[in-house]
C-alpha cells in the first residue's frame, strides 16, 4: 500500500504525508502505503471497516477519504494517531473536521445500509511522534454510533487479547492506493503474514519501536499503502494491528509496519470518550 517511509495517509489536497523516519535511508526511498495485489472485499468479512473522512472535502460523497479504521464498539473506532494529525499545520485535527462512514464497499456509494457519523471526541497518546511514529494509536468516538445496527452490513470487531505468533495469515483492507497508484473506489483486501519480531528488527533497526510489529510478504508483492492508514490487520476475526508506516509498498524485504494492538490493549480498553482531555499518558519508555 505505500512506498518509502511515509504515513499511509492521503492529505487534504491530494498530496501525501511524506514524513522521513530514518534520515538518509528514508530520503532514498519513497513511502506510499496502499493495498497492493488485493481482491474486492466481501461485506461479511469487513463489516467493521470504516472510512475516516475530512468533512469539508466530502461534498462529493467519498472524495474526503483519508484513512481507514475499525469499529470496536457501538460508537468507538480504532485507527492510527497520524490519521488524527494535520502534519501541514502541526496540530491535531478537531473532531468536527472528521466524519466516519460505514456500511459501504464503494466509498462513493451511499446505500440504505450506509451510516454517516459525526465525531464527538478522540483520544491519542501525548507520546505520539509524527517523526518516529511512536505510539501511533488513536480512538474516535462517534456522536451517534449504531442506533439501529444492521449486523449484515455493519458490526463491531473484537481486539486480540494475546500475541499472534509469526507466520500467521492475516487480512488487511482499505481504499488506499493500488498498483495503479490511485486510490481505490472499492474496498480491497489482501492476505499478509505476521513476521518474526527479530526479523522485523533486523530490517528497520532502531526505527522499530516498542508497540510496533511487521506483517507482509518478505518476497514483496502484497502490502497496504497510502489511504489504508489506520485500517485493521485481522487474524481469526480479531484486530491484531493497525496500518501505520513502511518503506514503499509491497517492496521485497520491506514489510509493512503496524501498531501492535495487543501491546496497547489496556490503553484502548480504558478510552471511554468521557474525559475532556483528548490526550492521555503514554505507556512509558
Amino acid at each position: 500500500m505505500g512506498h518509502g517511509t511515509l504515513f499511509r495517509l492521503e492529505l487534504e489536497l491530494g498530496c501525501f504525508v511524506w514524513l522521513l523516519i530514518c534520515g538518509s535511508v528514508a530520503a532514498q526511498t519513497e513511502t506510499q502505503p496502499r493495498i497492493i495485489n488485493g481482491s474486492v472485499a466481501k461485506v461479511e468479512e469487513t463489516r467493521h471497516l470504516v472510512s475516516i473522512r475530512l468533512r469539508r472535502h466530502d461534498n462529493n460523497f467519498g472524495s474526503g477519504h483519508i484513512c481507514g479504521g475499525a469499529l470496536i464498539g457501538v460508537n468507538k473506532v480504532l485507527t492510527a494517531a497520524h490519521c488524527l494529525y494535520n502534519n501541514g499545520r502541526k496540530r491535531y485535527r478537531r473532531p468536527s473536521e472528521l466524519i466516519v462512514v460505514m456500511g459501504t464497499l464503494n466509498r462513493y456509494e451511499r446505500l440504505n445500509s450506509t451510516i454517516v457519523c459525526e465525531v464527538s471526541s478522540m483520544a491519542y497518546m501525548n507520546t505520539f511522534s509524527p517523526d518516529s511514529m511512536r505510539d501511533d494509536v488513536g480512538v474516535l468516538f462517534l456522536r451517534t454510533g449504531l442506533i439501529r445496527p444492521d449486523p449484515s452490513s455493519v458490526a463491531p470487531i473484537q481486539l486480540a487479547r494475546q500475541v499472534t505468533p509469526p507466520g500467521r495469515v492475516c487480512q488487511v483492507a482499505g481504499w488506499g492506493r493500488t498498483e495503479q497508484s490511485t486510490l481505490s473506489n472499492i474496498l480491497l483486501t489482501a492476505n499478509v503474514s505476521t513476521i518474526r519480531q527479530q526479523t522485523c528488527q533486523s530490517i528497520y533497526k532502531s526505527g522499530l519501536l516498542p508497540g510496533m510489529m511487521c506483517a507482509g510478504r518478505l518476497q514483496g508483492g502484497t502490502d497496504s499503502c497510502q489511504g489504508d492508514s489506520g485500517g485493521p490487520l485481522v487474524h481469526e476475526g480479531r484486530v491484531i494491528g493497525v496500518v501505520s508506516w513502511g518503506y514503499g509498498c509491497a517492496e521485497p524485504g520491506l514489510p509493512g509496519v503496524y501498531v501492535d494492538v495487543q501491546y496497547y490493549q489496556q490503553w484502548i480498553d480504558e478510552r471511554s470518550g468521557v474525559a475532556r482531555s483528548r490526550t492521555s499518558p503514554g505507556l512509558g519508555p
